[in-house]
């Protein structure tokens, strides 16, 4: 291994000081053209009283080969689009096609957005694996690979339209159960997809993951037999006739696990043909190394990829009302959070002599285009959950990557001295307030014919309340006396009362220049740079005045906003799954119908698991749900035993609508496969209303269960609450289900006829939900779905985040930032005394969140408090609910809290 360095600072050698030094007071140039041309004055930091820390960046100090080439090179940002993440796209691409290519450019271009140049696509099993179900591409031996199915094929293939380099990589989690987890079969599903993705998309992978995601390690040794099965496999077919393409150009990546990059790299360097067919290797939710992965990628080469990732979560809009003093982006997985794991992925201090060197971070995901409430939302860089109005939300997790991807090219060159972090390890990163200095610096490579390229950026990451100072020596890159360093920051308003959240994103500051000449023993010559990196901010230093596409561009307040407003999906909605009015659309040369380009995937909903597709029947198109007892596809199991082979027990459901809708009755007819495959399983058709979180078998908090014979339960999630059976059922007809949400009061119907009214008189009602449909593991029918308001009562509602800045508290209130499950991942937990005050114009409100018991008095307008008792409620469940106000005047809620302590995670505002 070759370290070259030329130069180390020490206080014995003599050093002639050419320049005057500063002492004025930071100043901010203006963020102009002329600024970045070098023309106007530089900024200007500190004073001789300043504790200066120093960064060394010399252009030799690159870590090489043998043969000069550098062991590691910038590989970028890239997104993980599986467990029916992005499957909403589908639908913004056809409802709102400009929202769609908007998000896409946002995510993939190098220009404009964050530029994000990696996808890794789920290869789906039908099996819900985390956030819902990816459809599997072929779920039998004999079935031709579908690639229309599912969002991530569509999006691999549009966002390549953006960016043509953008790499593309597969890895299962689940797997069809017709390959029986033999090796030949398991092999045959994937080489079949890609055909098949080539064929319908004209897409080539990049890379392969043969291997299990987040593979148990009582798996490693036949999983890792199994990885150099399939390279052998693969090589052998990038030979024969049929071949697409080069196949043996695809690089293959192990093991994708989950902080065990050290016990994998060992199995790896034990194995003579894992290292001959593995070109890298993937690892989750941590930033450390050690010798084994050292070995591998200094000795043998091999890439090491941060492979999944989280991406910020808990937007500035909602942090900064409840931490204002960091801005919005800083805190626990906050911007400057993922900004910092990107850093110390590469050289963390905690990993001593054998740092990471991850050089690319992997979004997990990059797009939540998942309903609000799916498992592990929100964490994106975008969430899109509203196909129906073309409205998202997100944009400063594009900030943070066009910090890096503006100003960095891939391949360009770690200057390692100039590359590092520290602070205490916490859950994937470093702890909040942890750290002392946290920056990553690169270079231009050498061009061919013209010598080395003297470009450079440095990238600072500050989650800490102290602002850093550090005087940065640079050599060796063609520096000169008066060469311009150009700074962009993101940090939070100078005044959040006052001033957008988003004001300070990606600002250009203008540049510094030298403050002094040193000069080596050598002779060589040091130019002595000076920065400040603000607390909670990130901070980009570059030779480059606009970044290496020349487009840097100062970010304006609400540049990334949709054009379209937060607006619900309308009632009355229906959906008789024929979708004549769409256009067809030219598919790498093949015209498709809305149905045949989608794969079958019916308007807004997302499978949580099975499969639900619309098909050809007699009597046109209808919903089926495809899954049986034939084709269950094996579960993603890596958290359990670790055996691959477990069939999916999991109720098939889909869910569809708006989590705002309140006061509504849905409606669809239903008929029955009566093809009985499996005794054992149970066949049924459920209808669910006021579906807000994953919970239970049915997922919505109410469902109405029919059976074949007749049989009917109406369930408050897995509890029945009611039941019977309808006399002289006719099990081989078409029957309508329908399930009225009424305030309190459920009322379930079949074929026009009420089966009963069920008042839910607990303390954990849910008042507000989208819809959902489950079934047995049969090919149940659904057509004609129906979801109309109920006369009298307001059928959708506004919701607030209890961070929202027109809920006040005092009091002893406290702030948590929280699971995915909660409302923007926030609640406020408030004991004796505290009080929240929510202000607000409409007929009623609800006060939902997972809150223990607790007394309370209750105030509205000026009326007197009534003290009343609350809880125990769950998750996403109203704890408190108001009705009968006019909308003519505003009103004021108070919330005092008497006992116990009373949590809130959101506030429902019906109109």
């Amino acid at each position: 291994m070759l370290h070259n360095t030329r130069w180390r600072r020490a206080a014995s050698v003599a050093l002639m000081i050419t320049s005057i030094w500063t002492s004025a007071p930071y100043v901010a140039a203006s963020a102009t053209d002329t600024d970045l041309a070098g023309k106007a004055p530089g900024l200007i930091f500190g004073d001789e009283t300043t504790a200066w820390s120093d960064i060394v960046v010399d252009g030799d100090d690159v870590e090489r080969d043998s043969a000069g080439e550098a062991y590691n090179v910038f590989g970028g940002f890239g997104s993980v689009s599986c467990n029916n993440t992005s499957r909403l796209l589908l639908d913004y691409r056809e409802e709102n096609p400009a929202a769609y290519w908007r998000i896409l450019n946002l995510l993939f271009n190098k220009r404009t957005g964050a530029g994000l140049n990696h996808i890794k696509v789920e290869l789906g099993s039908d099996t819900d694996t985390s956030s819902g179900a990816e459809p599997a591409t072929k779920r039998s031996a004999d079935e031709p690979a579908n690639v229309l199915r599912g969002a991530g094929f569509r999006l691999i293939a549009d966002a390549k339209t953006i960016n043509p380099h953008v790499k593309v990589e597969a890895l299962r989690w689940g797997e069809p159960s017709w390959t029986g987890n033999r090796p030949a079969d398991r092999y045959r599903w994937y080489k079949e997809t890609i055909d098949a993705a080539y064929d319908t998309y004209g897409v080539k992978f990049d890379y392969l993951s043969p291997s299990q995601n987040e593979l148990n390690m009582n798996q490693l040794g036949s999983e890792l037999g199994w990885v150099v099965d399939f390279a052998q496999r693969l090589e052998a077919d990038a030979r024969a006739g049929d071949a697409r393409y080069d196949y043996s150009k695809i690089k293959v990546v192990a093991m994708d696990s989950y902080r065990n990059g050290e016990t994998v790299a060992a199995a790896i360097l034990k194995s003579p043909e894992a290292l001959g067919q593995i070109d890298a290797i993937g690892i989750h939710y941590t930033i450390g190394g050690g010798p084994n992965l050292t070995r591998l990628n200094k000795e043998h080469g091999k890439e090491v990829i941060y492979s999944e990732g989280v991406a910020p979560m808990i937007d500035p809009e909602y942090r900064i009302n409840a931490q204002p003093e960091r801005g919005g982006i800083g805190g626990t997985v906050g911007a400057v959070d993922i900004a910092d794991r990107f850093i110390n992925a590469y050289r963390w201090s905690g990993s001593g002599d054998n740092p990471a060197h991850m050089t690319s971070f992997l979004f997990q995901p990059a797009v939540s285009a998942l309903y609000e409430g799916s498992s592990y939302s929100p964490k994106h860089l975008i969430r899109a959950s509203d196909p129906w109005s073309g409205y998202y939300e997100g944009g400063v997790g594009i900030t943070l990557v066009r910090h890096f991807m503006q100003f960095i090219d891939e391949g360009w060159e770690y200057v390692e001295g100039a590359s590092f972090g520290d602070g205490t390890f916490a859950d994937g990163g470093t702890a909040v307030d942890s750290s002392t200095r946290t920056y990553l610096t690169l270079r231009e490579p050498a061009k061919l014919g013209d010598g080395p390229g003297t470009d450079f950026t440095q990238v600072h990451a500050n989650n800490t309340s102290k602002a850093r100072y550090f005087e940065v020596t640079v050599t060796d890159l063609g520096t000169k006396a008066s060469t311009p360093l150009h700074l962009w920051q993101t940090k939070g308003p100078d005044d959040a009362a006052k001033q957008p959240v988003d004001v300070n994103h990606f600002q250009n500051l203008g540049f510094v220049t030298p403050v002094r000449l040193e000069t080596g023993d050598n002779g060589s010559k040091y130019f002595v740079y000076r920065i400040k990196v603000e607390p909670y901010s990130i901070l980009t230093m570059s030779s480059l005045p606009r970044g290496v596409h020349r487009s840097a561009t100062e970010y304006s307040p609400g540049e990334y906003a949709p054009a379209a407003a937060n607006s619900p999906l309308a009632l009355p909605y229906s959906d008789d799954f024929e979708y004549s009015g769409y256009p067809t659309e030219d598919v790498n040369g093949v015209d498709m119908s809305y149905l045949q380009r989608r794969g079958g995937t019916p308007r807004y909903t997302a499978d949580q698991n099975g499969a639900f597709e619309v098909v050809e029947s007699g009597e046109g198109h209808v919903l089926q749900q495809r899954i049986h007892a034939d084709n269950r596809g094996y579960t993603w199991n890596s958290w359990g035993d670790g055996s691959q082979n477990r069939l999916s027990t999991a109720t098939p459901a889909t869910i569809l609508g708006d989590h705002t809708w309140a006061n509504y009755r849905a409606s669809i007819d239903v008929r029955f496969d009566r093809d009985v495959r499996n005794p054992a399983l149970a066949n049924f058709a459920g209808l669910g209303v006021r579906q807000v979180v994953s919970q239970g078998a049915n997922l919505a908090a109410y469902s109405l269960r029919l059976s074949p014979v007749g049989g009917w339960e109406l369930r408050k999630l897995d509890t029945v609450v009611a039941s019977g059976t309808i006399t002289g059922f006719d099990p081989d007809a078409w029957h309508r289900i329908s399930l009225e949400a009424k305030e309190n009061q459920l009322t379930p119907s079949v074929d026009g006829s009420e089966l009963t009214t069920w008042t839910d008189t607990a303390p954990n009602t849910v008042m507000a939900g989208r819809i959902a449909l489950t079934s047995g593991f049969y090919e149940n029918s659904w057509d004609n779905l129906s979801v109309v308001p109920v006369e009298g009562h307001a059928w959708r509602s506004d919701k607030l985040d209890d961070t929202a800045s027109v809920v006040g508290y005092s009091g002893p209130a406290q702030f948590q930032q929280v699971g995915f499950a909660n409302y923007n991942r926030t609640f406020h937990v408030l004991s004796p005394g505290a009080s929240a005050t929510v202000p607000f114009q409409g007929t009623g409100l609800n006060i939902f969140g997972a809150t223990a018991r607790a007394t309370l008095d209750i105030s509205i307008d000026s009326a007197p408090a009534q003290r009343i008792t609350v809880g125990p409620t769950g998750t996403r469940q109203t704890s408190y609910w108001l009705r009968g106000l006019t909308t003519t005047n505003p009103h004021t809620l108070k919330v005092t809290v008497v006992t116990g302590t009373f949590t809130i995670d959101g506030i429902d505002i019906l109109g």
